[in-house]
């Protein structure tokens, strides 16, 4: 049987005052699904399309750039134990230079010795964290993005693009995601497939309560990616949502902060329905 990647956004809610009309949606930097045919349902309806922030190659290898000065998360290496260790190499094989590929596998004696170790020290903490939970998404099928679909049929339909923050801005908050949580996360890697397979399944059904609940120990759930750019997304958002004809796609986890500060400001919110357009 022909298997059926395409699925619809149901994380969209309409946003109504003075007779203006806009859409908010969340996303997923990563998935297993394609959304085509919802984003572009919902893009057709807007002038102007806002991101959190750029998303071409040049500005992601800037944020590269920025992971890869400093180092600093071998603190995540040391503080992880063999099981993990070798779970995290498993992954992460394909993408380290290794000429003897069984040392990818097993100890070389001391972790100054061992290729992964060295890997983590020329990162930063966030980054490494990021790439390995980028490869595992990867290796389980997760080949899609929402935020780079709907950018690209944004771009086709030739719809205005803005981005909420600057590279610099975005880095600065990855700076901020505390050590503990990433080590933390690391040590349950046995559970990341029950994990994704939830965060998919939920985002699906555009549950973004429970969703919150039950992925609340990601390590990029904190402060610093959440709560503190919220009010920042929102600032930035309030004369393009006081035109009306915007859609703002912005990570899953900020939708029930910036709900709250738009409903605030006296406009409805309502989840989006495609069938009821």
């Amino acid at each position: 049987m022909f298997f059926i990647r395409e699925k619809k956004l149901r994380g969209v809610w309409k946003i109504e005052r003075d007779g203006k009309e806009s859409y908010l949606a969340g996303t997923a930097h990563f998935f297993p699904y394609r959304l085509q045919k919802s984003l572009r349902y919902y893009i057709q309806k807007t002038r102007r399309v806002l991101f959190e922030g750029p998303l071409d190659e040049r500005s992601m290898a800037r944020v590269i750039e920025r992971g890869l000065e400093g180092g600093g998360a071998e603190a995540i290496y040391e503080a992880l134990d063999a099981r993990v260790i070798g779970g995290i190499k498993r992954i992460m094989a394909p993408l380290l230079n290794e000429p003897r590929p069984l040392s990818l596998l097993f100890p070389l004696g001391p972790s100054n010795r061992d290729p992964l170790y060295h890997w983590f020290k020329e990162r930063r903490p966030w980054l490494a964290f990021l790439q390995i939970w980028a490869q595992f998404l990867k290796s389980q099928g997760w080949k899609y993005s929402v935020d780079l679909e709907a950018l690209k049929l944004a771009t086709r339909l030739g719809r205005e693009v803005f981005f909420l923050e600057t590279i610099e801005e975005q880095v600065e908050a990855l700076n901020g995601v505390p050590l503990e949580r990433m080590i933390n996360f690391l040590k349950k890697i046995e559970h990341w497939q029950d994990y994704a397979s939830t965060h998919a399944q939920l985002y699906l059904q555009g549950n973004v309560e429970q969703m919150m609940s039950r992925i609340s120990e990601f390590p990029t759930r904190c402060p610093s990616i959440v709560e503190d750019r919220d009010p920042v997304f929102f600032e930035r958002m309030q004369n393009f949502l006081a035109e009306g004809e915007v859609i703002a796609f912005l990570g899953v986890a900020h939708m029930p902060g910036i709900k709250k500060m738009i409903r605030h400001q006296g406009y409805k919110v309502e989840q989006a329905r495609e069938a009821d357009e």
